[in-house]
């Protein structure tokens, strides 16, 4: 998770012009992974440029770069680009979501979300509304537009400050409230004086658009999740749900960490999240993967927080169970035949599944478990502290494999990700995913690997 020295250079552009797919995102490897099984080349861009990430694509760059090259956005936009991992608001796309050539032969799956698409996805009172249709909660929201505007305050409820397009917990963060403000005598150039602050028209501005990009949600305590769904723009299908697990850096209280899964969850919950999917993909017309975060509490009711029409952390998760169950080689592959309007009956999982027979279809085949181990210490990487835990595991079943590694002596600092793991987890250790009684087993699956990896290094 962590760029290598020096950059992917393409081996032979030319022989890339067919079958190439441009992915960008946060963090791009499963689905580079993905993709290049399914027989594409990939042209990939992410914030890290792990050295297997650089493996999977037939050319890398990194997206802080990529976004200041003009003669490299324009090449690159030819092909069929996808938003996959998530990616921060921070970096301007502008460029990169004009419409490819129409005489591109890949252009039809051309993929990147418009800026109406962005706002639908991120628009609260369209997401509540298609909640409460399907029967399911959602927490309340304020938006604010203005530098002063807070929530309001609720006795025994507490708020979360998220910032749209974020990723990964990386722009979420607990809302402290703040003490009203009483001006001073001499007027608002001394309040500002004393603060430091300046007030021209273009702080102004930087300031209301940072606002303007910010949503205040109520915090709902239980137990996360993410749900998976293909889409074809007409019809969808749920492929799987996995719980979702998350860590506190600093002042950032939710860092994804990674997730396991497929988990099982009550029959009358799938059918609602099933019509939900359904419901936003016929108004939306949405293609490709779709991906649903939701919690659920101590009593069972769930709260749907946000929507991401996109590869998510857990798709691999999703994809490997699919590939044991046959039903798919390549999940990105399926999910571009998806965008090219395909059936999507294969992917049928309940079709004879009933309220009496709730244990289908998740529990007929292996769980996996995904976590992202971050470093307590500031330390040079190296692959040999790798393959010294590897050695001495002994449970090959359960043998963790190991992805998103950084080059060979990068330093990495405290509290950035070192590695990623998943393994297949036994099943035993899986029940309900809404009882609070089976979640220690899968939680702490590598605790012993992790003891080993890089000694106190790991998280």
């Amino acid at each position: 998770m962590q760029p290598p020295a020096d950059p992917n250079r393409p081996r032979n552009h030319s022989e890339s012009s067919a079958g190439t797919v441009v992915l960008i995102g946060a963090s791009i490897r499963s689905a580079a992974q993905s993709a290049k099984r399914a027989g594409f080349h990939v042209l990939g861009i992410d914030h890290f440029g792990d050295v297997d990430t650089r493996q999977a694509c037939h050319e890398f760059s990194i997206l802080n770069e990529f976004v200041t090259n003009p003669e490299l956005i324009c090449r690159f936009r030819k092909f069929p680009h996808f938003v996959v991992g998530g990616i921060n608001a921070a970096h301007d796309l502008t460029e990169f979501r004009l419409n490819s050539p129409a005489n591109e032969t890949d252009s039809k799956v051309a993929s990147l979300p418009s800026t109406s698409d962005s706002a639908r996805w991120d628009n609260t009172n369209w997401l509540e509304k298609m909640s409460a249709e399907c029967g399911l909660s959602f927490p309340n929201s304020f938006h604010s537009r203005a530098p002063n505007e807070e929530p309001p305050r609720i006795p025994g409820k507490r708020w979360l400050r998220k910032m749209k397009q974020s990723c990964g917990g990386l722009g979420v963060r607990w809302h402290t409230p703040v003490a009203p403000c009483i001006p001073a005598d001499s007027g608002t150039e001394l309040v500002l004086a004393n603060t430091g602050i300046p007030a021209p028209e273009d702080t102004l501005n930087r300031e209301t658009s940072y606002f303007d990009n910010q949503v205040f949600q109520e915090w709902i305590p239980g137990r996360p999740h993410g749900a998976t769904f293909i889409c074809n723009g007409k019809d969808c299908r749920l492929l799987g749900v996995c719980r979702s697990l998350f860590t506190r850096l600093g002042d950032l209280p939710f860092v994804y960490r990674g997730s396991f899964g497929p988990v099982s969850i009550p029959h009358a919950l799938r059918q609602r999240l099933q019509t939900l999917g359904l419901n936003i993909t016929r108004e939306s017309g949405h293609r490709g993967l779709l991906n649903i975060d939701l919690v659920i509490n101590r009593t069972g009711k769930t709260f749907v927080l946000e929507v991401n029409p996109r590869w998510s952390g857990s798709s691999e998760l999703i994809e490997r169970w699919m590939q044991n169950k046959k039903l798919t080689d390549s999940l990105f592959g399926s999910m571009l035949e998806a965008c090219d309007g395909s059936p999507l009956d294969r992917f049928n999982l309940f079709t004879s599944e009933t309220p009496k027979l709730p244990a289908a279809p998740w529990l007929a085949g292996p769980r996996y478990l995904k976590r992202i181990v971050f470093a307590r210490h500031r330390f040079q990487f190296s692959r040999k502290h790798l393959a010294l835990s590897n050695s001495t595991s002994n449970n090959a079943m359960n043998q963790p494999t190991l992805s998103d590694f950084p080059a060979e002596g990068t330093w990495i600092s405290a509290g950035e990700p070192i590695c990623t793991l998943v393994s297949q987890i036994p099943g035993k250790a899986f029940g309900n995913s809404s009882h609070s009684d089976n979640e220690k087993g899968p939680m702490h699956q590598h605790w012993a690997f992790l003891r080993r990896l890089l000694g106190s290094a790991h998280g």
